[in-house]
């Protein structure tokens, strides 16, 4: 469910390019910041997103693979 709301978030057109760790964590205020934390670490593992100090952001692929309509989140 975390990884899930992230990918949504750093996915939108509507926000800059990158997210802080903070403004996640309000934003997903349902979510606790340590399911948030081990989500972003899951996701960079896997390539989703990229992350720089506190700032969290979709990979280019993740952009690529949404800007195809290829992911239905």
């Amino acid at each position: 469910m975390a990884q899930r709301a992230i990918v949504q978030q750093v996915l939108r057109d509507d926000h800059r390019e990158r997210w802080s760790r903070k403004q996640l964590e309000h934003t997903l205020s349902d979510i606790t910041p340590e399911a948030i934390s081990d989500a972003i670490v899951r996701l960079e593992a896997g390539g989703v997103v990229h992350c720089l100090d506190e700032f969290v952001g979709a990979s280019r692929c993740a952009r690529h693979l949404d800007a195809l309509g290829l992911i239905a989140v």
